[in-house]
């Protein structure tokens, strides 16, 4: 089968490798389409901020891909509720099993991380092998170019928005809302909270997907008081949260400023910025920053439900072939990219 290898940092090529066998609980998974996530253009740089993939355990040669649809097209002798031809979504954020954080339902934090995508072979390939099939959520009304992105763009949004706490009284601001993760961000917020939405980007092309998707208000990063216009916009009392899902040095070290006292700062993006801020302001006006990786399997299952229901759907701007990887992670790390790509093996 043809594969997509990060072979080196910096290199990513096509190969041909063999179709991954399956027994036990295993599944094999045909991929209907792969979502291209942000964090590969680090997997593929070798670094998240000056992190090295390699001091956080990630092996090189791998297959990447961590957001995946497909259809089951065999199963190990020991899997119950899956057939072949089932059309599924992969929670690909494995872990051992047996940690603490295992146990306790959150998989995706475990302290000895076997995640699909990133530390063993992912879904930029034709099939991919899923080590268990409590792994598998199926799928019903989606396509699999709209489910894909679900598995950890639509996850990751889910996740930080419950951790946001809003309701229809309170105000949120979602910094970098024209991409991938800030697109689901809103559809999220208004369809489980109605809460008021303001929308930052730098982009006016990513403002209005932002305001296509549904924010209330939108604003351009780039305005020379855009602290002052959210304070307007909110009566001079701040937002109650601010998601980040860039995290760069400007970011953290503007929109702190819109919250609101016992406002929540959540922290997404892996962008490798630093948080400098006043621990006196922190302590009197009691926010909060908190950070927010994917979610877990009960997340995964939130947001599924909503784009079942129609009221999440990811904003597929390029559908491109698994030989243009490249050219896909280059786009995305040159800011070329409003919404989420999406590659058919």
């Amino acid at each position: 089968m043809r594969a997509a290898r990060l072979l080196e940092p910096g290199k990513i090529s096509i190969v041909d490798v063999d179709v991954p066998r399956v027994k036990g609980c295993e599944v094999l998974v045909r991929v209907g389409a792969a979502g291209v996530c942000h964090s590969d253009v680090y997997f593929r740089k070798g670094f998240f901020g000056d992190v090295s993939t390699r001091d956080l355990g990630f092996p090189i040669p791998i297959t990447l891909g961590h957001e995946i649809s497909g259809t089951i097209a065999e199963v190990g002798d020991e899997v119950q509720g899956f057939s072949k031809g089932d059309n599924v979504v992969v929670y690909t954020f494995v872990g051992d099993g047996i940690c603490h954080y295992c146990r306790s339902g959150e998989e995706q934090l475990c302290i000895n991380p076997r995640h699909i995508g990133g530390y063993v072979d992912g879904g930029y390939a034709e099939y991919v092998k899923v080590p268990h099939y409590r792994y598998l959520f199926k799928i019903k009304k989606l396509s699999h170019v709209e489910a894909a992105p679900l598995t950890c763009a639509g996850l990751t949004a889910f996740r930080a928005v419950r951790k946001a706490e809003l309701d229809p009284s309170k105000f949120v601001l979602i910094v970098g809302a024209g991409g991938g993760l800030g697109t689901i961000a809103i559809q999220v917020a208004k369809a489980t909270s109605q809460a008021e939405v303001i929308a930052v980007d730098i982009r006016e092309e990513a403002l209005e997907a932002a305001k296509k998707v549904g924010a209330d208000i939108v604003i351009n990063g780039r305005t020379k008081d855009v602290i002052g216009e959210i304070k307007r916009l909110t009566d001079n009392r701040g937002v109650d949260a601010v998601i980040d899902f860039v995290n760069s040095n400007a970011t953290l070290s503007t929109y702190p400023n819109a919250l609101a006292k016992r406002g929540k700062y959540i922290l997404v993006g892996l962008y490798g910025g630093q948080i400098v801020y006043k621990s006196p302001i922190i302590a009197l006006t009691e926010m909060q920053f908190i950070g927010s990786f994917v979610g877990n399997q009960a997340d995964l299952a939130g947001v599924l439900a909503l784009a079942e229901k129609g009221l999440v759907k990811p904003l597929i701007t390029k559908v491109r072939k698994l030989e243009e990887i490249n050219d896909a992670l280059d786009d995305l790390e040159q800011g070329k990219v409003v919404g989420r790509q999406v590659l058919i093996p």
